[in-house]
């Protein structure tokens, strides 16, 4: 991923997307620091304010430290590019235009250039665009709050009020009556807003509404504020109560059938972010001076809450329509059949008004009878629970309407073919989880037990169904709390979301099981099957190894799971199944899966995850034996990896998922597959991921191992935790967890394990000065490789006793070790042990006083971690390539490679970033 491919969107739900799709970002710290950069593109911000902005109530302790460390992981997730170290601190390193806030301003600031009042009304409409919520939606800072948000809120304010004005002034206002009335109930105490939808109003014709909006605002005022409305909102007032010439709207004539079908709108509805979408929709379809039909697809996966909002905002644009509103279920999802269109269009006509003997019996023919209907009024026509395109598509009215449908299915064919504005509905965020979870177990009792409210949300998925039912169980379990501790025990979650009463207005179970029982034979297997993966994102490759078919029979299955969102896709080839839907998932496996299938299914799983960490590691060291995997075979073929960078890039994206794999197969009697997977990602683990989180991560690990009885994989686990600690500085630690190591090879008869492990106290004994031990050590595990014709063994341990040799100052003998190893490495092929090989090389002729050897030896190096991807080693050697200048006198070069090599290195909080430190200290000292 490179600078140029990320794109930033904080105008409401935090959205950041590169060439292939969102890129997660996690929620909390590592936003807010993101924020914070954000806020600030282009320009260098310390560290010091990073840290005050990020924990404005207790620091760290060791405040740059943890700083680094978060900056770490963003790169790993947006590209190390992207986030530039900056003196004291950071600079977020992006084209300002890929920031939807930029943008935003940079469109009001030629809005208020434009030499015309349609362009100034374009461009505010295209501002305003970009906004889908509240800034920096669902991230609590007190920073934002009080320096961020309210300037953009300002900011928003004064273009919508704008962009109002010259609706008003160019179009007709009755398309912004109910967009300033949703305001205004939004923001009852602005005035500014009561006075453009009284002006609406009055220029419509509705003067009494008009005198009844200015009652409803003075109200407002003298209860919350106690003052009275503003000289300019009182003469509006004065002017309207004067002015009676204000032209009336059209009634509808005297033969038109009056129908008003809406379903009643719920008293607390929570807003939404997606309702501002509408409402700009409802603007841009006030506009159009074509007399046709306007469709809105609303779909999104079942208890999102699409009905309620569709009724919701059918409500709001009503008066629009004032001929004919009409509504009707077409049961796409449910116990029974899908309405059939004829049925459909039969039960609107009796609707109309039409005899039951007028109605004719073919499809086509009531369809054409329902057009002919509706011809010459302006209806809005709510089609709830639509299962598919072909249901809606014969009730479409013929001119100058507006249908609303509602689906669990996206509708893609009415949208391509129809030309119907789509709308997605998500999972709320948090603020907005929570106001609905306010709204409906009482927003003074919420704030009482504010912890639990956040559990449940989070436990909710954000699904509206699923909050107004734990909302309504705390009612009668006498708080939030309760709930909360019945969640905790996932025996009792069907309890909890389901009534016994198979309503699926108050049971998430019977909701979901609408959408399943829908599905095809194999998407049903699939779904199951899904439910059995331990993390909730996942490839389409994964999901053909758990489901056991060909992958373009699995990317059929969870294209038709998409379709009807029991599954989300966030980038090509990747879905996302949320935690309930999972859970829902699940629990059909248990019960229409038999056990055997169930465990071949998770087999074929952690198979393929283990394979898949083999190939990607065979990418990164090719020639390295691989015995301790011949006791498994993949049955779905792992992906292919075409060089390092791109097994790296697969390390990055999955590796959330390995850890989630390894300890479930731990927990469900795959002890074998968890060790194994994690010593497939060794050299992952070195290149990429901070010591401490790989320390920790092997320690887990180590027990899986023990508790499966393998001693070569304790063996393997502990080699892998002696590395990482010998990387990390902890030379004790090392050598206790390489003894270990040792003892379990040896037992177990690993020989080659043994050798290996000799080498590598060879090394810890080096790093230590023991240089007489370090060199019996080598010379064993050497004599030990030969014994095996073990070649690759061979060349590291020549390269292990050249350490040894260079450790002791006998520089002449080590130079002769690593040139022999380097021609096995070549015979061979290993680049990663070349590269080690060249470092060392170039250490030996340094110390020797041949500096152009050395630093030959060095770019040999440098380029071949580079073609690996290897950043953290290609830093180490940067850092001797500054040393060898600086004894050649080079002093200032030897300052510009030690300080590049510095960035990397705390990148990975290396143990030599002190060292360098102190020698660019040092060299300022002797330069002053």
């Amino acid at each position: 991923m490179s600078r140029g491919d990320v794109r930033f969107e904080v105008l409401g739900p935090w959205e950041v997307t590169d060439a292939s799709g969102p890129v997660v970002i996690p929620a909390g710290r590592m936003r807010l620091l993101l924020a914070s950069l954000l806020v600030s593109v282009g320009r260098s911000v310390p560290t010091d304010v990073l840290a005050e902005q990020v924990w404005p109530e207790r620091m760290p302790a060791r405040v740059r430290a943890t700083v680094h460390t978060y900056i770490a992981r963003l790169r790993r997730l947006l590209g190390h590019d992207v986030i530039e170290t900056a003196p004291g601190g950071y600079r977020l390193a992006v084209a300002a235009e890929r920031i939807d806030v930029w943008r935003f301003r940079e469109l009001l600031r030629r809005a208020a250039a434009a030499e015309t009042a349609e362009r100034e009304l374009d461009l505010l409409r295209e501002a305003l665009a970009l906004w889908r919520g509240r800034p920096f939606m669902s991230m609590e800072s007190t920073w934002l709050d009080r320096e961020v948000v309210p300037r953009l809120g300002d900011e928003w304010f004064s273009a919508t009020e704008r962009r109002i004005d010259l609706e008003m002034r160019m179009h007709s206002p009755g398309g912004l009556v109910a967009e300033l009335r949703d305001l205004v109930r939004s923001y009852p105490t602005r005035e500014s807003l009561w006075l453009r939808l009284i002006e609406a109003l009055h220029r419509c014709g509705r003067r009494a509404e008009a005198l009844d909006a200015y009652q409803e605002v003075r109200g407002v005022l003298t209860d919350e504020l106690g003052i009275e409305p503003s000289d300019a909102l009182q003469q509006t007032h004065r002017r309207v109560l004067l002015d009676g010439s204000a032209p009336a709207l059209a009634e509808p004539a005297a033969d038109s059938v009056a129908t008003r079908q809406l379903p009643h709108d719920i008293a607390n509805f929570s807003s939404r972010a997606e309702l501002a979408q509408l409402h700009r929709l409802m603007s841009t379809i006030a506009r159009n001076e074509r007399r046709v039909t306007h469709i809105v697809a609303i779909d999104g996966a079942p208890g999102i809450g699409k009905t309620t909002l569709a009724v919701h905002w059918a409500h709001k644009v009503a008066d629009a329509y004032p001929d004919l509103q009409l509504h009707l279920n077409l049961r796409g999802y449910g116990p029974g059949e899908p309405m059939t269109p004829a049925a459909a269009a039969e039960t609107l006509l009796r609707g109309l008004g039409v005899r039951a003997d007028m109605i004719p019996p073919g499809g086509d023919e009531r369809a054409a009878l329902l057009r002919s209907t509706l011809a010459g009024r302006r209806v809005l026509l709510l089609l709830d629970n639509a299962r598919d395109a072909e249901q809606v598509r014969p009730l479409l009215p013929g001119a100058d309407s507006l249908v609303v449908v509602t689906s669990r299915n996206q509708l893609r064919g009415l949208s391509i073919r129809d030309g119907a504005h789509r709308v997605t509905l998500g999972p709320l965020p948090p603020h907005e989880a929570l106001a609905l979870l306010g709204a409906a177990f009482g927003r003074a009792r919420m704030a009482v037990e504010r912890d639990a409210a956040e559990r449940l949300v989070e436990f909710c998925d954000g699904l509206p169904l699923a909050l107004a039912i734990v909302a309504e169980r705390a009612q009668r379990a006498g708080g939030l709390t309760e709930v909360v501790q019945a969640l905790m025990d996932e025996r009792n979650r069907l309890d909890v979301f389901g009534d016994g009463e198979g309503d699926p207005h108050t049971d998430l179970w019977v909701a979901l099981s609408w959408s399943y029982r829908a599905l095809t034979p194999d998407a049903a297997a699939m779904f199951r099957r899904l439910g059995l993966h331990p993390a909730g994102d996942f490839t389409a490759d994964a999901a053909a190894a758990l489901a056991g078919v060909p992958q373009r029979a699995a990317e059929q299955a969870l294209d038709q799971l998409v379709a009807v969102h029991l599954l989300q896709q966030r980038r090509p080839r990747r879905y996302e199944l949320h935690d309930l839907v999972r859970w829902y998932a699940n629990e059909q496996a248990r019960r229409d899966e038999v056990p055997g299938a169930r465990l071949d299914a998770a087999r074929r799983l952690v198979d393929w995850y283990l394979h898949a960490a083999v190939a990607a590691d065979s990418a990164l060291l090719p020639h390295r034996r691989r015995d301790y995997l011949t006791p498994y075979e993949p049955q779905v073929e792992p992906p292919a990896f075409d060089g390092a960078a791109a097994a790296v890039a697969w390390f990055e994206r999955e590796y959330d998922n390995l850890r989630a794999v390894i300890r479930w197969a731990d927990a469900n009697g795959f002890g074998g597959h968890a060790w194994r997977t994690l010593t497939s990602m060794t050299t992952f683990f070195e290149r990429r991921i901070p010591w401490q989180d790989a320390i920790e991560f092997h320690e887990w690990v180590l027990g899986a191992a023990s508790a499966a009885g393998e001693r070569t994989g304790e063996g393997y686990v502990l080699n892998g935790l002696g590395y990482m600690c010998l990387l990390k500085g902890d030379l004790d630690t090392a050598i206790r967890h390489f003894r270990g190591a040792l003892d379990r090879f040896r037992s177990s008869g690993h020989v080659r394990g043994e050798a290996m492990l000799w080498g590598n106290l060879s090394t810890i004994y080096g790093e230590r000065g023991d240089h007489l031990t370090a060199r019996r050590y080598a010379s064993r595990a050497l004599e030990m490789c030969e014994s095996l014709g073990y070649e690759r063994g061979r060349a590291l341990n020549l390269d292990n006793l050249g350490v040894a040799l260079y450790a002791a100052g006998r520089y002449d003998a080590a130079i002769e070790c690593h040139l022999e190893a380097g021609e096995i490495n070549t015979k061979l092929g290993e680049a990663n042990s070349e590269a080690i090989n060249r470092h060392h090389l170039g250490r030996a002729y340094a110390a020797l006083g041949r500096p152009r050897l050395a630093l030959r030896a060095f770019r040999e190096a440098i380029a071949m971690y580079r073609r690996q991807g290897n950043r953290r080693f290609e830093a180490l050697v940067v850092v001797d390539v500054g040393g060898t200048l600086h004894q050649a006198g080079h002093g200032g070069l030897a300052r510009h490679f030690w300080e590049a090599a510095l960035v990397t290195l705390k990148e990975y909080d290396d143990p030599r970033v002190l060292e360098v430190r102190m020698a660019i200290k040092a060299l300022h000292t002797a330069v002053a």
